[in-house]
């Protein structure tokens, strides 16, 4: 007698090979979704990042800023700013005309101990503006005597400084004074990501320059909001002296391009600043 053997014939053999085929390729389609969904995911994040990153540092010193003379220059295009940002605020004690007794109010004491001290500026309450004046040198821990002695109040935990600088000698006392720091900030090629943008922050004083944020797209810049106007203007006003506000349009850009898209991930970012020290 002739036993037949257990096994697959051909046809079954054929079968299973079409449906592993079917089945394999239905679960790399899936797992190359998934990656795509990934990388999509991914490069949104980045380039909300970038922006919100940018966002974060400036809000904070420009908010500062007053309208006279706080933006001191600023490119075509809005891509290259210089402005002059307050870090403490002040009233005169005593001055020579070369060298003034300042009472500082109260400030936070990291924000007082950055680098980058460029001058100081008082203001003049008949046109009611700052003259801003150069000066590398702050005397801290000054005696308070010209302070008491002018009728001048000291809070507690103000300081007392003398800076060196020329002004008239016969201001007021009780004028408004200002200590700033001159930063400039651009948008420009990274060192960090090449091929990229990159947000840029200078310390004009020391010329200390740290890369802040990337990559931006090509449409990051600065608007302009001139007098009591509420639509931001891309042309720089002349004088800067019209300036009221910044819109900071940080378009964030991804650093990469996922798969199966065009191109990189652009997202709009943007938001208004208005100066809070107005000089009327």
């Amino acid at each position: 007698m002739i036993r037949r053997r257990a096994g697959f014939t051909l046809i079954e053999l054929l079968l299973a090979v079409i449906l592993a085929a079917v089945v394999s390729g239905v679960m790399v389609r899936l797992v190359m979704g998934d990656m795509r969904f990934a990388e999509d995911r991914e490069a949104w994040r980045t380039a909300r990042q970038a922006a919100r990153s940018g966002l974060t540092v400036l809000t904070a010193d420009l908010r500062m800023l007053e309208t006279g003379a706080g933006v001191e220059a600023a490119a075509a295009g809005g891509q290259d700013i210089t402005v002059r940002i307050p870090y403490a605020f002040g009233v005169l004690c005593s001055t020579t005309g070369t060298s003034s007794t300042v009472t500082l109010l109260p400030v936070d004491s990291l924000m007082f101990a950055q680098p980058g001290h460029s001058g100081f500026a008082w203001r003049d309450d008949i046109p009611k503006t700052y003259t801003y004046v150069p000066s590398s040198l702050v005397t801290l821990g000054a005696p308070s005597g010209p302070c008491t002695t002018s009728g001048i109040t000291v809070l507690p935990g103000s300081r007392i400084i003398i800076v060196d600088g020329l002004v008239p000698a016969t201001l007021v006392k009780g004028t408004v004074f200002l200590l700033y720091r001159r930063i400039r900030y651009q948008f420009k090629p990274s060192v960090i990501m090449p091929g990229q943008t990159a947000l840029w922050r200078t310390l004009l004083s020391s010329g200390t320059t740290e890369e802040v944020a990337a990559p931006f797209d090509a449409g990051a810049r600065f608007r302009f909001y001139v007098g009591s106007g509420t639509d931001p203007q891309n042309a720089v006003p002349s004088p800067l002296s019209d300036i009221s506000g910044l819109e900071l349009a940080f378009d964030g850009r991804s650093d990469r391009t996922p798969r199966a898209t065009s191109g990189p991930k652009v997202v709009q970012f943007s938001t208004a600043v208005f100066f809070q020290n107005q000089t009327q």
